[in-house]
Order: structure tokens, then sequence, then C-alpha cells
């Protein structure tokens, strides 16, 4: 998985994040530790170099990094979301190009969504790529971009032209020098700054060649692999944290720092319960989507991604992002609570309980939660099975055994 393993690159991660919280990594140590253990190349299939790791084991991972660093782990996350867009949907030449290039080099690749007037709405865009003589050309803003100073190359977001509707959308793969890229400035957030978040402004051409538009479009690559990428991912990055806020608060107990009280038990498990349930439904959703992208004996690939774009599975994964945001960011704050003012609100205490409060006040605001309810709503209605959890639920389960049984 990493040359020195998860033990150690957690223990390195942990090390550095107090530093990155304190002046939002300038310099990229973040990136440079995660390049140093390869982990770049992760979602890089191995006939390319890299790990090749499926979503699951995504999973597992950006739990130990997000552990150790929400914001390194949320940077890691969206890294290899890209690497995933790439390798399901770009065309040839290209995603064997640029592929081999990150596994090789350990390249980072920055997302490019936000724009300003529309927050971080990732179906609609507002600047327009212009073809011009076998190139795309365009001029872009982007209020945050994490990791957008080190990043080696980027995947813009664009209407598909100036007369385009702004839900018609493609995305362009540039690398940093071809994109004209101008940091504005770090961002002065209140956490999550060790995912080096900055303002950023491109004005780039590239070759035809490097738009990423497959059949279906962009709603296509986000229902079947930006989504479900972006929001497994940074949800197994916020059970680690909040199992690391856990842990810490159990060895306050255990050593008598802390009194243990019925109050401090009711606290404790109420909060384990929101960390259980969150990490519960994050295994349940990618025990969901394996099912669904297998394809069945003799059945086209393609025909097995299909079942990503049910509404059941796009409700499931939007629920976990919007759940799992909540409770971990609840079960942190009374864990927070619990340790009290010189164990939990100190920055100085000893303990990460303040500073991963910090960055997992943000997980609701990333892609906000009003408007991912909204769109789960909508769903909701258009969904066949009667509002009923996907194939693995309770239903199945009835299905399988039989009535009565």
């Amino acid at each position: 998985m990493t040359p020195a393993g998860p033990d150690t690159l957690e223990k390195e991660l942990a090390g550095l994040a107090r530093d990155a919280d304190g002046d939002g990594d300038p310099e990229g140590r973040v990136v440079a530790l995660l390049r140093a253990h390869r982990l770049l190349g992760h979602a890089v299939p191995r006939e390319l170099g890299g790990e090749g790791g499926d979503l699951t084991a995504l999973a597992a991972l950006a739990h130990r990094i997000g552990g150790a660093s929400p914001g390194a782990g949320v940077l890691w996350v969206m890294h290899c979301q890209q690497v995933a867009i790439l390798r399901d949907h770009a065309p040839e030449p290209l995603r064997t190009r640029v592929l081999r290039r990150v596994a090789e080099r350990q390249l980072l690749l920055g997302s490019v969504t936000t724009e300003p007037r529309k927050g971080g709405h990732v179906l609609t865009a507002h600047a327009a790529a212009r073809a011009e003589g076998g190139t795309v050309a365009f001029r872009r803003a982007a209020p945050v971009v994490s990791g957008g100073a080190h990043a080696d190359a980027f995947l813009l977001s664009l209407r598909r032209t100036e007369d385009s509707a702004p839900d018609d959308v493609v995305l362009v793969y540039a690398d940093r020098a071809q994109s004209g890229a101008t940091v504005l400035g770090p961002l002065d957030l209140m956490g999550m700054r060790a995912a080096g978040n900055v303002a950023m402004e491109f004005d780039g051409r590239v070759p035809a060649g490097q738009v990423i538009d497959p059949e279906g479009g962009f709603t296509r690559i986000t229902l079947r692999t930006l989504a479900p990428v972006g929001h497994l991912g940074w949800a197994a990055c916020w059970t680690g944290a909040a199992r690391r806020a856990l842990r810490q608060v159990v060895a306050l107990l255990r050593s008598g720092t802390l009194t243990r009280t019925d109050s401090a038990y009711h606290a404790l498990a109420r909060a384990r319960a929101r960390i259980d349930g969150a990490e519960a439904l994050v295994l349940a959703a990618l025990a969901e989507h394996r099912a669904r992208s297998a394809p069945l004996p003799g059945e086209d690939p393609d025909r097995a991604g299909a079942r990503l774009d049910a509404p059941a599975f796009q409700i499931l994964v939007n629920n976990v992002k919007l759940t799992v945001s909540e409770e971990t960011c609840a079960a942190v704050d009374a864990l927070l609570g619990l340790a009290g003012l010189a164990w939990g609100y100190r920055r100085d205490a000893g303990t990460d309980l303040e500073r991963l409060f910090r960055d997992l006040r943000a997980a609701p605001l990333m892609y906000g939660n009003d408007r991912l309810a909204a769109a789960g709503g909508r769903l909701a209605v258009m969904d066949r099975a009667a509002c009923s959890f996907p194939d693995t639920g309770l239903d199945a389960l009835l299905t399988e055994g039989g009535e009565g049984r």
C-alpha cells in the first residue's frame, strides 16, 4: 500500500498536521509526504504502473489518512477522484499518457469546479470553452482549489461553448504549463488548512484531444465516478478523524485524567454510536458500489456501470455525505465537550480534539448539505423503487431468503 505501511504514514502525517494547521502548509509538506509514500498513483490501473486501488481500497486508506489529518485526507481523495475520472472517462491517448505520468512521476492533479457566483455546484459552469483551430482556450476563476499551489495538472469544468446552457458541461485536462494558472493567495480558513486551499485564476489553451466528454456527458462522469469517489472517500476521512478523537478521549478516561462519571459514560456512548453509525453507512455504500460495478457473467461492463446511475444508488451516495458529515462533526463536538477546556478546547492540551473539530466543521459545508438534501429529495421522487434502500437492503434479504425464512 505504501513503502513503509499505513501505520508509519499515519504517524508521519499526524506529526505534520499541527504545523500545517498553523501555517496552511505553503511549502507543500503534505503533498511531499504523500508523494514520498507513492500514494498519488493509488487509483491508476496496475497495467499503467499504479496500484490499481478500487473505491473500497481508497476508502480504507482515506480513513487512515483522514484520521491523522482530515485536510490531507480530503486533498488526497480529491486527487484520486481526478485520477479515477481520467481512468474511467478520458479518451485515448490522453488516458494512457497522463495516468502513466501520474504513476511514474507521482503527479498531483487539482480539481477545478468552484466558480464565483455558483460556489461548488458541480453540475454547472459559467466559464466557457472556446474552440479555436484544433485547440480549446479558456479563462476561468476558481475561489477554492485544494492543493492548487502544488498541483502538476488540473481538470477544469467548463460550459461546452459560450452559447451552451450552464448545465452543458465538459472537463478539460491541462498540465500546469498549459493552464495559465495563477495562485491569487491562500485561504485563511477556520480549519482544513492541511488541504492547501488557495484561490486561483486560469487563462490557458490545450489541444482539443484533452477535452473529456464521454457519451452521456458530464452527468455520467458525475454519477459513476465523481460523486461516489468524492462522497465516499470524504466520508471515510471524516470517520477516521472521529475515531482518532474517540481514541484520545477514551485514553484520557482510562488514565484517570478525566473523571469517570455516569454523564461521561453517557456522552461517550452517544458519540461512539454516532461514529459507528456513520462508518456503517460508508461500509454499506461501498458494498453497494461493488455490487453495482461488477459485470455479470458475459455482460458488457458499460451495462454494469449503468447500475450506478439509478436514483436509489445516487440517493445513498448523497446520504452518506450528508449524514456522515453531520454525525462525525457532532460526535467530535461532544467529545471535545467531554474533555473540557483543559483537554479539549485548548490548542496546547496534548490532544487533537480542537483541530479535528475545526476540520470536521467544514464537512457539512463541502458541497453544502442543504443543496445536497434538495437534490436527494428530487431524486426520491424519481426513484421507482418507492424509497427503498438499494438492492442490498432488508427487502433484498427477504427476496433472496424467501418469505417467512
